[in-house]
C-alpha cells in the first residue's frame, strides 16, 4: 500500500496551536506542513476563530478522480494536507483521533462503538483555556456522542439541512471561538450505492457548495477575526468487490464500505484556509 506518511493524529495539535491553546495531554506533534502554514498566514500570530467543516468518508482517490466536484472548495483553500487515517478507519475511531490527537489504542475507541470519551480532547483543552466551542451535528452521529458531556454548546439537529442552518446562524451570532459542523450525507449514499455512484457524487458536490457558502459568510461577517477554516474528512471508503480484496462488513447489505486496512479507506486529504482580519 502507498499510504500517506503523516497521520491524522497531527491535526488536533495544529488546531490548538492556531488558537494559542495547549494541546490535549496525549496529542501527537502538530502536522508540520499545516503548522508552518498557520505561522505564515497569520504572520506568527494566532487565529481567534476556527471553523471545521467535517464531511464523512470522502477518500483521497475520489477527491483526486473528480476534481470538478470539489472545485469551489479547492479554489478557497491555500493548502492541501494528505493524511493517513487510523485503524480501523471507522467514523468514531477517526474523529476521536482527529480531536484528541491520540491513536486508537490510547483514546480507547478501536471499532464501530460510540462511548463518551474520557481522554483529554481538543474540546477539553479549549474549555480549560476559556474558549467557547460549539458542535453541530444531528441525532445518533458519532461526533455528537463521543464528545458529549462537556461544558460546551451542542446543537443536535434533525438532519443535515438543519445542521447547516444552525451553522450559518452561529456564524452570524459570532460568539464562538471554534465551530465544528458535521455532514454525513456522502457516507450514507456511499454505503447504499457506492463511492462513485451518482447519489454519492451528488452529495460530494453538495458538500462543495455548502462549504463555499459557509466560507463566503465567514469572509463577510468575520472580517475582524483571524480565522482558520478546514474542510476535513475522517477516513476514506471503497466499492465492495470481495473477489479482488475489497470486503464488506458481516451481514450488511451495502455497496460501499470502509473500516479496513486499505489505501482507499485510509488515505484522505484535508484542505485549509487562513483568513487574516481585514478591519
Amino acid at each position: 500500500m502507498n499510504l500517506n506518511p503523516n497521520s491524522l493524529d497531527g491535526i488536533c495539535a495544529c488546531l490548538t496551536y492556531a488558537l494559542g491553546v495547549d494541546a490535549p495531554n496525549c496529542a501527537a506533534a502538530p502536522n508540520p506542513d499545516l503548522k508552518t502554514y498557520i505561522d505564515k498566514i497569520f504572520d506568527g500570530g494566532k487565529a481567534d476563530r476556527v471553523f471545521m467543516y467535517n464531511p464523512d468518508a470522502i477518500p483521497q482517490w475520489v477527491y483526486e478522480k473528480y476534481p470538478n466536484l470539489t472545485e469551489r472548495t479547492r479554489e478557497k483553500a491555500d493548502i492541501e494536507v494528505p493524511l493517513c487515517a487510523v485503524l480501523p478507519p471507522f467514523t468514531p475511531v477517526c474523529y476521536a483521533t482527529m480531536y484528541s490527537g491520540a491513536q486508537p489504542e490510547v483514546h480507547g475507541i478501536q471499532g464501530y462503538v460510540k462511548p463518551v470519551l474520557t481522554i483529554d480532547t481538543f474540546f477539553d483543552a479549549l474549555i480549560r483555556a476559556g474558549k467557547k466551542p460549539a458542535l453541530i451535528t444531528y441525532e445518533n452521529t458519532s461526533v455528537g456522542i463521543i464528545f458529549g458531556g462537556r461544558n460546551m454548546e451542542y446543537h443536535i439537529c434533525r438532519d443535515v439541512d438543519e445542521a447547516i442552518s444552525v451553522g450559518m446562524e452561529l456564524i452570524l451570532r459570532d460568539e464562538h471561538d471554534f465551530i465544528l459542523l458535521y455532514n454525513g450525507n456522502y457516507d450514507a449514499q456511499m454505503h447504499n450505492f457506492g463511492p462513485e455512484s451518482i447519489e454519492a457524487l451528488a452529495e460530494l458536490k453538495v458538500n462543495d457548495r455548502l462549504y463555499s457558502v459557509i466560507y463566503d459568510m465567514i469572509r463577510k461577517h468575520w472580517k475582524h477575526h483571524d480565522t482558520l477554516l478546514g474542510f476535513a474528512m475522517d477516513h476514506g471508503s471503497h466499492l465492495i468487490d470481495e473477489e479482488n480484496g475489497y470486503p464488506r462488513y458481516d451481514d450488511k447489505d451495502i455497496v460501499g464500505a470502509h473500516g479496513f486496512n486499505l489505501e482507499e479507506d485510509l488515505n484522505i486529504v484535508h484542505l485549509y484556509k487562513g483568513i487574516p482580519k481585514s478591519i
